[in-house]
């Protein structure tokens, strides 16, 4: 007598049925939506990213707030990369329990329990480097209270902003008084730092960064270490960066920060990519694919996916139509409509909002529609579990995000 497995219960939001074999099919025993990110993109966008720092001979830090995947992450560092960026000390601290003990804390910290925790390192693992930011003496008081409250060593670069931008000191002048104030303070001044993805365009970005590099110079002897640091890299204009530190002295190290490039989109980054300025360096491949189910066909013109903005990221453009899989099972081969036939217009909670051109044939209820995203930041959030994809879209790994 045959009998049928019994579905498992899936808790944790894109895991994988626990009854399904290991190597299946994305959409057999589907609980969907999942979000997916494809083996072959994630291959290609490492290579590429890896070889262009390498070849303008930078240090690379990518930054894990992005995916918060440890997984990811030792991709990364297995490829070259020096460490990892992150953007709290909570995220520092899921690196580290995961091994990755060079980590840069791109934000001032103030938090005293956080402070201490960084300055504390290093007694914990003497080849560590965990470094952070300072922008005020407020943050250079707190760092020295931290310091003496563990014996520890804080190590912190001078953050250099730009009028109207985030965080960082507004002027020259104001960083190499900060960096005077850190050293005499008795923290570890290691260099300064800033972010060029705030601005408007790579002219721009060169520009600042070009004052940034001054300003590194200007501090050089504040910094008791062989060589100093210089720290900058959104994921838009890093080819500005590259541009401004090429005359950078012999004894500093530049830093790239940027952390989009792994798994690319199909919106925001796809538009900005250095990349796409310079092909002879490259091209990235977007990797992040969420499935949703169409549930509903109310009207003419409009269909319904089960995929939201729970599920989706929605706040640097609404996610695009990459195909469609009628009827929605395994051997359904994907079909690409044209551009403009199938459009998502509107994200709710939990239900995707899709138009359907006049003349153009649209989904049915339990057709599947792959999207793709922009903003790949803001989409692994959203998701404990994703899962990895050959390009049949055979399942070959689940990993785990630590938000």
């Amino acid at each position: 007598m045959t009998t049928t497995p019994v579905p498992g219960t899936v808790a944790v939001k894109g895991a994988p049925d626990p009854a399904a074999p290991h190597a299946r099919h994305v959409l057999d025993h589907a609980h969907l939506p999942v979000m997916t990110l494809r083996e072959s993109a994630l291959a290609n966008n490492t290579r590429v990213m890896q070889s262009y720092v390498e070849r303008h001979g930078l240090l690379f830090a990518p930054h894990m707030k992005t995916h918060m995947a440890p997984a990811l992450a030792d991709r990364q560092i297995a490829a070259g990369a020096w460490g990892v960026t992150v953007a709290s000390v909570q995220q520092a601290m899921v690196a580290w329990d995961h091994g990755v003990h060079r980590i840069l804390v791109a934000n001032e910290v103030l938090d005293p329990a956080g402070l201490a925790w960084l300055a504390s390192r290093r007694a914990v693992d003497p080849d560590a480097d965990v470094l952070c930011y300072v922008d005020s003496p407020a943050g250079v008081t707190a760092a020295r209270a931290a310091q003496d409250a563990v014996a520890g060593d804080l190590h912190v670069l001078v953050e250099v902003g730009f009028p109207g931008g985030r965080t960082g000191v507004r002027t020259a002048a104001a960083a190499r008084d900060l960096a005077r104030t850190a050293h005499d303070a008795g923290l570890s001044l290691r260099g300064v730092s800033g972010y060029e993805g705030g601005l408007p365009g790579v002219d721009a970005a060169r520009a600042y960064v070009e004052g940034v590099l001054a300003v590194a110079a200007a501090v050089r002897l504040l910094v008791d270490a062989p060589r100093a640091l210089l720290s900058m890299g959104g994921s838009a204009w890093f080819d500005g960066v590259v541009d401004a530190v090429a005359a950078r002295p012999a004894d500093l190290d530049v830093v790239l920060r940027s952390g989009a490039y792994l798994t690319h989109d199909d919106g925001f980054y796809a538009a900005r990519t250095p990349f796409g300025r310079h092909p002879e360096e490259g091209s990235l491949v977007p990797a992040i694919e969420v499935w949703g189910r169409v549930t509903s066909c109310p009207e003419p013109g409009l269909a319904l996916v089960a995929v939201g903005k729970r599920d989706i990221s929605f706040d640097e453009g609404l996610p695009v139509v990459r195909g469609l899989r009628p009827g929605g099972t395994a051997d359904a081969p994907q079909v690409v409509p044209p551009p403009g036939a199938v459009t998502v217009v509107r994200l709710d909670d939990q239900h995707c909002y899709l138009a359907i051109a006049d003349g153009s044939t649209g989904p049915t209820p339990g057709d599947v529609v792959v999207l793709g995203i922009s903003h790949p930041c803001t989409v692994f959030d959203k998701w404990r579990q994703v899962l990895v994809l050959d390009d049949a879209d055979t399942v070959v790994d689940a990993i785990g995000t630590w938000f």
